[in-house]
């Protein structure tokens, strides 16, 4: 245990916070008693949580069909795109690249998908609500996969129909090709001009894919590194330069967004981080929320699992240039850094964020004094944060 009350100060530890004089922090003395507790909640937890709208999320026959899904380039126009294109298994299911490429360089950075499965929100703008929905987005992004979801179908047919059909049920009737098109999604006119129940059924079985990808991806998740072993109680997990990072960690005031056992606290956050060379400010958060708005796999959609949950938000001023916090697990692996790409090296980052952004910010990221040492051991903590590699088969290609 971190906290320790002395003396007739024993107490419940729902009671340390009205006590600050009665309690010591003895294996990390300075930090304040808020964060002493904090501490105590970084370990991450022995399951996943509960998926967002999907019934299927842990059915072992979807996982299959996900996983071999999320290696198929078939899903993309030129045959030669996959979500493993952005997502590789061996450089942590990230690709490198300030910003990543499919058909086209698109205008961000690449997340991991390490993390995914306890995030609420997809993407560094949260236009996806659930993990299940954030790749139909890529397959119709021109820039990315630019496939259509009847293309998505068919090819569902054609290559994975047993395994589909084995976690979903059978497909639509979509070798008539009078009311099932080769290929098209919204806005054009061989999707516009089907019937309404053909494209409930189309949108059903994209949807399903989606579902499909989640299951897999809620089992190629990181798992626990030394920040784990040290909460839970072994010292000799971190060097004492570590330790000293983590005090710093929270005196800098950087748990104030990196918080909890994901390093993140799922939300959204106006840092003023200036455009990539030859790219324009870019909306972030209120774009996403009017995308997000419009789509028919949101949680308050038909192809929700489950009680439906509060529709989309209006964006606010505050969404204007606001970007989902990103999980310090693994940081150090996945650089470039930035919703654009745009630190190359941690310092870099540590320099922005020291300085308090730039422009217009969110208030919970303030201008910070560090000394030399101070910044070392910062660094040298965020190495703590690196995990352990999905277990197999789920951590690689499928015929790897």
């Amino acid at each position: 245990m971190f906290l320790r009350a002395s003396g007739a100060c024993s107490t419940a530890l729902f009671l340390l916070a009205t006590l600050p004089a009665c309690v010591e922090c003895p294996r990390l003395p300075g930090l304040s008693v808020n964060a002493c507790a904090q501490v105590e909640r970084l370990a991450l937890p022995a399951t996943l949580p509960p998926s967002v709208g999907n019934a299927k999320a842990d059915d072992r026959n979807a996982l299959l069909l996900g996983f071999q899904v999320f290696f198929d380039a078939r899903f993309s126009s030129n045959q030669d795109v996959r979500c493993a294109t952005c997502h590789l298994p061996e450089r942590d299911f990230h690709d490198a690249k300030p910003t990543s490429t499919g058909l086209a360089t698109v205008d961000r950075n690449s997340p991991s998908t390490l993390h995914a499965a306890w995030q609420r929100w997809q993407t560094w703008d949260g236009k996806a609500d659930s993990l299940w929905s954030q790749p139909l987005g890529a397959f119709e992004n021109p820039k990315e996969m630019n496939y259509t979801r009847l293309e998505i179908a068919h090819q569902i047919a054609a290559s994975h129909r047993a395994r589909y059909e084995n976690a979903f049920g059978p497909l639509p009737p979509l070798d008539d090709g009078a009311r099932f098109p080769s290929k098209g999604k919204p806005g054009e006119e061989s999707w516009d001009r089907m019937a309404a129940a053909d494209q409930l059924e189309v949108n059903r079985v994209v949807a399903n894919v989606g579902k499909a990808l989640e299951a897999y991806m809620r089992k190629a998740v990181h798992g626990t590194g030394r920040i784990d072993k040290y909460v839970q109680g072994d010292t000799s997990a971190l060097t004492k330069e570590e330790e000293k990072g983590l005090v710093v960690f929270f005196k800098a005031g950087c748990d104030a967004c990196h918080s909890g056992p994901t390093f993140t606290d799922d939300a959204f956050h106006a840092l003023g981080v200036p455009p990539a060379p030859g790219m324009g400010p870019d909306r972030g958060r209120a774009a996403a929320l009017e995308q997000l708005a419009q789509s028919p796999f949101s949680v308050d959609g038909p192809f929700h699992d489950g009680p439906k949950l509060a529709p989309t938000p209006a964006p606010t001023a505050a969404d204007e240039g606001a970007f989902h916090t990103p999980t310090l697990r693994n940081v150090t692996r996945t650089g470039p850094w930035g919703h654009n790409g745009i630190f190359p090296t941690l310092a870099s980052v540590l320099d922005f964020h020291q300085k308090g952004g730039e422009g217009k910010v969110s208030p919970k990221l303030k201008k910070v004094d560090l000394t030399t040492d101070e910044r070392a051991a910062l660094v040298a903590f965020m190495a703590a944060l690196e995990v352990d590699d999905p277990p197999q088969p789920w951590n690689n290609w499928p015929d790897r």
